[in-house]
């Protein structure tokens, strides 16, 4: 139901909101003007539905006052995926299809809506080819995170774009398997019916050589849909997954975007993809292999821009509060405005938990060499250096094996029965325990990124533990290096943090120069939550010397007899 406030929105307003608008950005000013005399401004009270899932897409809505919720069916019910404020749009999938509302949008308070019917879009006869390419991207984007899972998304966070990589990055990945099962498809085929007809050669050959490919071509799969290149409304992020190996997000927030490129390869022009590199003043987020890079690199900018223009309308209406709050404090003890307590700095909340038990703690995060938990990132040395640990126990125990199996068939009837097997299996538990002991002792040799800090630990099994660490703050410098052969083959290496004149070092850990760039993000989070407590120290002082101006003037006024009227008040 429609609701009339008797209020005229300024269509400067309109056309300053549409210049704001990611979809708009490249929209030339006469365009633009003349598209913004097409928005019609209407009112919605708090709790109206604007339009439910099932109707039918007529029109396309831009928030101009209050606040709407947009909610989707899931297994659990309806669910909130996105709180929309002034400046943020919906319903955009109606100006390119028909197709009917997938998701619900509400009212969550009194608010004003600008809309453009589909008729009025079109009846724009102008050139917009970088509008549709703009709603494309949005439109998928908006469908594909209602499907993904991201439960590390804050409250009052949304997504604006998502997209994987390009499908030939994919299709290039899967060319090395389907030729080795074209090959072992080949194999099969003469060693069962040209070399060795009566044997059973090509079948094994077959059922072992294919499902294995099989899998390979999942595994290619899971990984390519699994890695996402997101932005919402606070930051840029890059989602990573290698089954069952390594699981990385890197993320920069909007507000320390510095500038956002393009990079093209060869390849990359003639498949129609390119890297989107979003650089921030502590670091580079890069977006690999993108589709339609030129328009998600447009959007990037412009939700950059939007974000500055919102902190700065934040940081003057936090002022105006805190100010507020001084002056409504002049009738209650001024002692205690002053006395109150600043929040601190975010710090790391550690809730109890019980602990594991021993197999559970043995074998959670079995083989991963990355993962985060509580906020912290964990990496481990490459299984490299495990195999190398454990490759004489494991041939020990194999060689243990094959002499009991010999010993059982006939063979080595020299030697006692059980004797011989009794050492045997003595060997083996042995040999096991040695294995069990140099996965704990792998297991146990960790690097950790925390919100604050980097710390080495270095834990032996029922013995020692050595554990160092450093404030993110303090950090001076992050390099890494891949030494030997083995090292740039696996791709692994060491990075090297020096703080002071001491220097921790993450040895042995996989992708060196994705851990540099994990350290360095936490490093930028870690400044900024420092420097967002300064501002905010800043502006309870600076709110304290207006609030004691204002009290001492007042008293001044008072002594001399003059009355303080509202209208110096509010001077």
């Amino acid at each position: 139901m429609f609701y009339t406030w008797g209020m005229q929105i300024d269509h400067q307003e309109i056309l300053e909101l549409l210049e704001q608008s990611p979809i708009f950005i490249d929209v030339n000013e006469s365009d633009l003007n003349r598209l913004a005399s097409l928005f019609q401004a209407q009112a919605y009270n708090q709790g109206d539905q604007i339009f439910t899932a099932g109707d039918t897409s007529e029109m396309m809505f831009i928030l101009c006052e209050g606040q709407v919720e947009l909610e989707v069916e899931n297994k659990k019910g309806r669910s909130t995926f996105a709180s929309l404020n002034r400046g943020d749009f919906f319903g955009e999938e109606a100006l390119l299809y028909d197709n009917p509302r997938y998701y619900w949008a509400t009212a969550k308070t009194d608010c004003i809506l600008l809309q453009i019917t589909v008729e009025n879009y079109l009846y724009f006869d102008q050139d917009l080819s970088v509008v549709e390419d703009a709603l494309e991207v949005l439109i998928r984007s908006r469908q594909l995170s209602i499907q993904v899972s991201l439960p590390w998304l804050s409250e009052d966070e949304f997504v604006h774009v998502i997209t994987r990589r390009h499908p030939a990055i994919f299709l290039g990945k899967c060319i090395l398997p389907v030729v080795l099962g074209l090959v072992i498809s080949l194999a099969a085929v003469l060693l069962q019916w040209r070399w060795f007809p009566e044997g059973i050669y090509g079948w094994s050959t077959a059922g072992i050589g294919l499902p294995l490919v099989m899998l390979w071509l999942l595994w290619i799969y899971f990984n390519w849909r699994n890695e996402y290149f997101l932005v919402t409304n606070k930051r840029v992020v890059w989602i990573e997954k290698v089954a069952l190996i390594y699981e990385s997000r890197q993320e920069a927030p909007l507000r320390t975007v510095m500038s956002v490129g393009i990079r093209q390869s060869r390849t990359g022009s003639i498949f129609g993809y390119a890297d989107v590199v979003v650089m921030t003043y502590v670091g580079n987020v890069r977006l690999h292999d993108l589709a339609q890079s030129d328009t998600i690199a447009s959007l990037i900018e412009s939700f950059w821009h939007r974000s500055e223009a919102r902190n700065r309308r934040e940081e003057a209406r936090l002022m105006d509060r805190m100010l507020q709050e001084k002056l409504d404090s002049q009738g209650g003890s001024s002692e205690s405005t002053r006395t109150r307590p600043i929040r601190q700095a975010d710090q790391p909340q550690k809730k109890g938990r019980k602990a594991p038990g021993f197999l559970a703690w043995l074998f959670s995060d079995f083989i991963r060499l990355r993962y985060e938990a509580d906020g912290a990132v964990t990496y481990r040395k490459h299984w490299f250096v495990l195999i190398k640990k454990v490759w004489l126990p494991c041939l020990l125990m194999a060689l243990t094996l094959a002499v009991i199996i010999v010993h059982l068939a006939g063979f080595l009837e020299s030697l006692p029965m059980t004797p011989t097997i009794i050492a045997a299996l003595s060997v083996m538990f042995i040999c096991f325990i040695w294995i069990v002991y140099q996965y704990a002792d792998w297991r146990n040799d960790v690097f950790k990124v925390t919100l604050d800090q980097v710390i080495d630990l270095d834990r032996k099994p029922l013995g020692k533990v050595r554990r160092r660490s450093a404030p993110l703050e303090n950090v001076l410098s992050i390099e890494y290096e891949r030494l030997g052969f083995w090292g740039f083959l696996f791709n692994f290496g060491t990075v090297y943090i020096s703080v002071g004149n001491t220097k921790l070092t993450f040895d042995h850990v996989y992708n060196p120069s994705e851990v540099q760039q994990d350290i360095f993000y936490r490093m930028g989070e870690r400044l900024d939550k420092l420097h967002e407590f300064e501002v905010e120290t800043e502006r309870e002082r600076v709110s304290e010397w207006i609030a004691s101006y204002h009290r001492r003037a007042e008293e001044l006024r008072k002594n001399q007899g003059i009355p303080f009227s509202d209208d110096q008040n509010e001077t």
